[in-house]
């Protein structure tokens, strides 16, 4: 196997990505980025092209790993809060009380973002709420087989691998029940 190439030799700087974006977007061509934190599209484009990158693509997917807390906060803002509501009751001597009172929460933490374990991921898509989703490796995909097949005839590296269970479904959202917050469960299943 031959060793990974640094983040630095493995970028492609085509400073008029942010500019094409939507451009080739409303032609139907697909453009796919991929970044391993926020800063380093700063070093390529500014933070002014980073952040025109950022809401013009279709498709954003954050899958863990980033301490930045200024893009992790931005992430927390954009999957947005859930209300519920809280029961208070008293009793004195002969007579009780209770209280409802509706308050909200964050969905999911800065710190939850932040330890996202491997086989998860948050989507956030054009038009639709910010989905958890399971990830499967490529190991685990029927087809895995032959993609290693074919980088051994061409003797490429085969696919790293992470650990997970081999029997893992197919990638799916991941919907949070709506009486409470289940996404901080669902991260750590």
């Amino acid at each position: 196997m031959r060793p990974r190439a640094s983040a630095l030799t493995s970028l492609c700087r085509w400073a008029s990505l942010p500019d094409l974006y939507s451009h080739y977007g409303s032609r139907g061509i697909v453009v796919s980025t991929f970044l391993q934190s926020w800063s380093q599209g700063v070093d390529v484009w500014g933070e002014s092209g980073m952040r025109k990158l950022f809401s013009t693509a279709n498709v954003v997917t954050y899958g863990g790993n980033v301490k930045e807390e200024g893009y992790l906060k931005m992430l927390v803002d954009l999957i947005g809060k859930y209300t519920y509501t809280s029961v208070s009751s008293s009793r004195q001597m002969d007579s009780g009380s209770t209280s409802r009172q509706d308050a909200t929460d964050d969905i999911m933490s800065v710190a939850d973002l932040s330890a996202l374990p491997k086989g998860r991921a948050v989507m956030f898509g054009s038009g639709a709420r910010a989905v958890l989703l399971r990830t499967i490796p490529i190991d685990h995909r029927p087809y895995a087989g032959a993609s290693r097949a074919s980088e051994e005839a061409h003797n490429r590296p085969t696919v790293d691998t992470v650990d997970h269970e081999p029997s893992a479904p197919a990638a799916e959202p991941v919907v949070p029940e709506p009486a409470g917050n289940r996404w901080a469960a669902l991260v750590k299943e």
